[in-house]
């Protein structure tokens, strides 16, 4: 630990050549982590001889990621960013095996701007892809569902040299994910036989180690 804090210590000593945060020019990386909870509607459609069956459900989940993102700086007050995001959804069935990714674009716009430390605001806009595998007894399923993402944030940056800092943010997201395919045990279902629909509002807290170039 106490090389880590030397470490820190060393680097925070070295000549800044930043004027700003971000700049024109500036290119900008960061890995991290994010817990979000979410308000989810599920909407299930079946045909059964003909008829249409549709049934609702509200529920709520929870997503654990790993955003990477990577920053361009446009301006000295804007700069645009792509951001891939894995990880897991966990709802009230947690034991379900899942997949999450999400992938997208990130304008930010910097409202304060100093050397060592900077204050953010972002859209985020992009696709969500959700994989669900289930067991029931001796019956399995694995449902894929895909659509946009959208969503505002806000960050606080402090930088600890010219190069490496550390990053809080917090953010709203919205998700429209339909259901794209739906096999059980194997065999797949069309969309004349089963239609879904899940869509998610939530709000996620973010830490990350962030690196300017």
């Amino acid at each position: 630990m106490r090389y880590l804090v030397l470490l820190i210590g060393l680097l925070s000593g070295i000549p800044s050549v930043h004027a700003q945060f971000n700049d024109k020019g500036t290119f900008h990386a960061s890995i991290g982590m994010a817990l979000g909870a979410h308000a989810t509607e599920y909407e299930r459609t079946i045909h059964i001889l003909g008829v249409e069956v549709t049934s609702r459900k509200s529920d709520a989940a929870a997503t654990f990621t790993f955003p990477i993102e990577a920053h361009y700086g446009l301006a000295r007050i804007f700069s645009l960013g792509l951001n891939i995001e894995p990880g897991v959804y966990i709802d009230s069935v947690a034991t379900r095996r899942n997949g999450l990714m999400l992938l997208g674009l990130e304008p930010r716009f910097y409202i304060v701007n100093k050397d060592r430390f900077a204050w953010t605001a972002s859209l985020y806009f992009g696709n969500t892809r959700l994989r669900i595998d289930d067991k029931d007894g001796p019956n399995t399923s694995s449902a894929v569902y895909r659509g946009g993402h959208f969503g505002v944030g806000t960050s606080v940056i402090f930088a600890f040299s010219d190069m490496v800092g550390l990053q809080l943010g917090l953010r709203s997201l919205n998700t429209t994910l339909p259901l794209r395919s739906y096999e059980i045990n194997g065999q797949s279902l069309s969309s004349d036989q089963f239609k879904a629909e899940l869509k998610t509002r939530g709000t996620l807290f973010q830490t990350s180690l962030c690196f300017r170039f």
